[in-house]
C-alpha cells in the first residue's frame, strides 16, 4: 500500500507542476525528476509528521509552533535583506497576508491532528488535494494556459486519491 502512495505522489506532483508529459525528451526527463523529487519530499515529510505525532507523541500544536520558529529563523536574513519589498507587499495585500497567516498553520495543524488517529496511508494522498485545488484555481481563476490538459491531469489526481484511499 505504501508503494502505491509513493507512486501516487509522484504521478500527481509530476503532472501538476509540469502540465503532464511533454513530447520532447528533455522535458519528459525534467518532468519525471521534478515529480519524483516533489513526491519524495511530500511523502518524506508526511511520514516524519506521522512519526512525530504518534510515536514521539509530540502534540500537533507544539510541532507547528516549532516548525514556525524554525522557518522564521531560516527566513529572517532573507526577509531582512528585502524589507522594502515586504513593506510594499504588506501595504498592498494586508488582508490576504493575514488570511494566509491564519489558514496555512491551521491546515497543517489539522493534518497533524488527523495523523494522530488515522493511518498515514490515508492522510498522505489527501494532502495531494491541495495541489489539485491549485491546478483548478490556476486554470479557472487565473486563466492559465492549457486548461484542458491541466484539468485532465487534475481528474487523474482525484482518481488517484480515491483509489489510494478506497483500495
Amino acid at each position: 500500500m505504501a508503494g502505491r502512495s509513493w507512486s501516487g505522489s509522484f504521478q500527481s506532483s509530476q503532472s501538476c507542476f509540469t502540465g503532464g508529459f511533454n513530447r520532447r525528451a528533455q522535458h519528459v526527463l525534467a518532468s519525471l525528476f521534478l515529480g519524483l523529487g516533489v513526491g519524495t519530499l511530500i511523502g518524506s515529510y508526511t511520514v516524519w509528521d506521522a512519526y512525530a505525532v504518534t510515536v514521539m507523541a509530540i502534540p500537533p500544536l507544539l510541532l507547528d509552533y516549532a516548525s514556525s520558529v524554525g522557518r522564521t529563523l531560516l527566513l529572517a536574513p532573507y526577509a531582512n535583506r528585502r524589507r522594502n519589498l515586504i513593506r510594499e507587499q504588506w501595504k498592498s495585500h494586508r488582508q490576504a497576508v493575514i488570511v494566509i497567516a491564519v489558514l496555512n498553520p491551521l491546515a497543517y495543524i489539522l493534518v497533524l491532528y488527523a495523523l494522530t488517529f488515522t493511518p498515514v496511508v490515508y492522510v498522505a494522498p489527501t494532502r495531494e488535494v491541495s495541489v489539485l485545488l491549485s491546478v483548478i484555481m490556476g486554470s479557472v481563476l487565473l486563466r492559465e494556459g492549457q486548461s484542458g490538459r491541466r484539468l485532465g491531469w487534475a481528474t487523474v489526481i482525484l482518481a488517484d486519491v480515491v483509489l489510494l484511499v478506497t483500495g
